[in-house]
């Protein structure tokens, strides 16, 4: 197996880690922290697609499309969890 495969290979799989564990985080603890821990995720992804070469994480995009659209989503999401909570007020 290549590197570059290897490296692949790695990616996807603390991707697919990263998923099951804001799942997680959502169920057992509760809905903000696990919209927290999606915003640092995406915030992280983006740092990494901005430095690690091409050959390792696949894009259809352009580079910096993906790294700004990443940061935006992490922003906004960051900025909304605090309302993971949220609860209507009763008899509405």
């Amino acid at each position: 197996m290549t590197s570059a495969r290897l490296l692949r290979s790695t990616t996807f799989a603390v991707v697919v880690a990263a998923i099951v564990l804001v799942c997680l985080l959502a169920v057992l603890v509760d809905a903000r922290t696990g919209v927290t821990a999606l915003a640092a995720f995406l915030a992280l992804g983006a740092v990494l697609r901005a430095v690690v070469p091409e050959s390792v994480l696949p894009g259809a995009r352009s580079r910096a499309f993906d790294v700004v659209f990443l940061l935006a989503l992490a922003l906004a999401l960051g900025y909304l969890s605090p309302w993971g909570n949220a609860t209507l007020p009763p008899g509405t």
